[in-house]
């Protein structure tokens, strides 16, 4: 176990996290296409970890997110994103106390 996690029960989690993010983030629509379904697998990592191991905000998330697509992906500051970002990083949130409960003994 890394962190107290279950290596498949952490796969499982960021499996969800990765079907979540494709289905409500998807800056770049890539959801449709089979070939790009691991697209967002570098920001689910890192969310994964901000989410179990270093107990982010939901702002915290969200601003990650909205960086991403903004800056990295270099789609600007689109109107209306920033509020899929914190509506998503306070979904993400929701998710910790499922995927501790998950993870007791």
């Amino acid at each position: 176990m890394a962190h107290g996690r279950d290596k498949e029960r952490s796969r499982r989690n960021r499996q969800r996290i990765r079907e979540y993010l494709m289905a409500e983030w998807d800056p770049i629509g890539v959801e449709g296409i089979p070939e790009a379904q691991d697209e967002y697998d570098t920001y689910v990592a890192r969310l994964y970890v901000m989410l179990m191991d270093e107990n982010a905000s939901p702002t915290e998330m969200a601003e990650y997110l909205h960086h991403i697509e903004s800056d990295h992906m270099g789609l600007g500051n689109q109107a209306g994103r920033e509020e899929v970002c914190r509506q998503i990083g306070e979904n993400l949130f929701d998710m910790r106390a499922l995927f501790a409960a998950a993870n007791l003994p």
